[in-house]
């Protein structure tokens, strides 16, 4: 968790990236270090722009909240939605996700199966549960942290989590436990990015990182991560 004096004072040379762990290889921390393909991402990016990142690991909920009323935080990858558009400043457009109904047992393909279901899983004031909501849903269950989502599908506590298509689309680790899913077909496809908050101003160093940033996904270089991970294709 930041501290007090973490979220008022910024540090000249050091990024502060706010984040929740995403499930398949994509971020996790392990000793206080992000792993996955956004952190080398990202770490990539800082070692081109010559300055340091720090991850803080936090639900979605509070990172979003946090990065919002700062002038220096960030976090990633958040969905671009009109309702956000005037709440942040958009840095960097990262890569379009695609979101689906991942299931236990069989495959949710559509809107329609899916409002059948008793409980569907979605990460708090997330962009999933802000879609499902305008499709009037009303079996949604709303969870602060990853681990409790993935814990509650892997024990029947959910039916469905609505999330983004895990690229492996055959298991989702939690520490040293798997758990075997499916993932019904593509629902909606987002644009996510850097951001910042709608105050957020840039310093010399923060200019650097976000142009590498830039530069590195224009490259394509988070499709070379993915098979860096075993996550694509």
């Amino acid at each position: 968790m930041l501290s007090a004096t973490a979220e008022s004072e910024r540090p000249a040379n050091r990024m502060i990236l706010l984040a929740a762990e995403i499930p398949g290889g994509f971020l996790k921390t392990e000793k206080g270090k992000g792993i996955g393909v956004y952190p080398d991402l990202f770490y990539e990016a800082a070692a081109a722009a010559e300055v340091d990142v720090t991850f803080r690991f936090v639900p979605w909920g509070r990172a979003f909240q946090r990065v919002e009323s700062s002038d220096f935080l960030m976090t990633f990858p958040l969905t671009r939605l009109p309702e956000r558009e005037g709440r942040y400043r958009w840095l960097v457009p990262l890569q379009q996700d695609q979101i689906v109904f991942v299931s236990i047992d069989k495959p949710i393909n559509s809107l329609n199966e899916a409002r059948k279901l008793k409980r569907i899983l979605v990460w708090r004031g997330s962009s999933m549960e802000i879609f499902l909501k305008k499709q009037r849903f009303e079996n949604l269950v709303p969870v602060g942290t990853t681990s409790s989502l993935i814990r509650m599908l892997q024990f029947g506590r959910g039916d469905a989590w609505f999330t983004v298509r895990p690229e492996n689309d055959e298991l989702v680790t939690t520490g040293d436990r798997s758990v075997k899913f499916v993932s019904g077909a593509v629902i909606n496809t987002e644009s996510v990015w850097l951001v910042g908050g709608k105050s957020f101003t840039h310093n010399d160093a923060s200019r650097r990182f976000a142009a590498s940033v830039a530069s590195l996904a224009k490259r394509g270089r988070l499709k070379d991560l993915k098979s860096k991970y075993g996550l694509s294709k």
